[in-house]
């Protein structure tokens, strides 16, 4: 893998205000990391108030509607190759101020290509979308949004986006940095202190128990 990719200018230069041109450049930028040609993809948004998209036709990654209600909304959409031989995903236009959850997203959705698009499986297993995110230098995004608190004058609570939790992000990350020997390397430090935690302590037991983790089966 070229980089991890970190939430900074220096690897989005990118003004987050929230135009449709923000999205296509984030959207550049996510598919050359995960070698997908953006030529092959059409990006669109929508509104999740004002439109529902059925299961049925397409796959969905998840956000919490809010902490008041159980209902969930959905923060981007994938959809196999249409008529024109272009894989269509759809981002809630929410996203486009937030270039965290934009990057996580996008990273998701394009997961699916790599997965379901390529042909790599012929199901739809979201957690594995979810963790493929990690195998391509993305995770950070999708783990940091796993678990977002926010505050304001009136309210306190979190949300989250995605399927794993943050414990099973800490793990994840963990095991990709073990085998890339990045146990101290510089994305680290942009986790949550949250995950840092979850991620050290899964650092420490895949030390302490390589053999069973890694034995074959």
């Amino acid at each position: 893998m070229r980089f991890y990719g970190l939430p900074t200018p220096a690897h989005f230069p990118i003004r987050y205000d929230g135009s449709f041109e923000s999205l296509l450049r984030t959207a550049e930028i996510i598919a050359r990391q995960m070698d997908i040609d953006i030529l092959e993809v059409n990006i669109d948004t929508y509104e999740q108030n004002i439109q529902e998209f059925s299961s049925e036709f397409g796959h969905s990654i998840w956000t919490e509607a809010d902490k008041e209600s159980d209902e969930k909304m959905s923060s981007g959409l994938f959809f196999d190759k249409n008529e024109q031989g272009k894989y269509d995903i759809l981002i809630e236009k929410k996203n486009l101020t937030d270039p965290i959850n934009l990057s996580a997203t996008l990273a998701h959705e394009f997961s699916h290509i790599k997965l379901l698009g390529e042909k790599r499986l012929d199901f739809n297993d979201e957690h594995l979308t979810d963790l493929t995110t990690v195998v391509f230098g993305l995770g950070i995004f999708n783990a940091i949004t796993a678990f977002r608190e926010y505050k304001s004058f009136e309210s306190y609570g979190h949300n989250s986006i995605g399927y794993l939790k943050q414990r099973e992000w800490g793990y994840a990350l963990a095991l990709y940095a073990y085998f890339r020997r990045e146990e101290s390397s510089e994305w680290v430090k942009f986790l949550t202190p949250n995950l840092q935690s979850d991620f050290h302590k899964s650092m420490q037991f895949i030390q302490a128990n390589k053999e069973k983790i890694f034995e074959e089966k």
